[in-house]
């Protein structure tokens, strides 16, 4: 088969785009950790900061108080 009479499907297109985008987001992540951590020395520090500054880790997924309606009884 030659080079120019292979075509690609829908199907092959979206997996490739999708498994180098997922990889392409994973290596710019890693390398914006890296380069925090030799502009600031270590993780650590930046954290003890957060912590003495007053501003701790947000907790996004804890269960929200709801208010329960009352029914009444006729």
């Amino acid at each position: 088969m030659q080079p120019f009479e292979m075509v690609m499907n829908p199907k092959q297109v979206f997996l490739s785009v999708l498994i180098f985008g997922v990889a392409g987001l994973l290596l710019f992540m890693y390398l914006q950790v890296w380069i925090e951590e030799q502009h600031t020395g270590k993780v650590e520090k930046r954290r003890e900061q957060k912590v003495t500054s007053g501003w701790g880790p947000m907790k996004y997924l804890q269960p929200v108080p709801r208010i329960k309606p009352q029914v009444s009884h006729a």
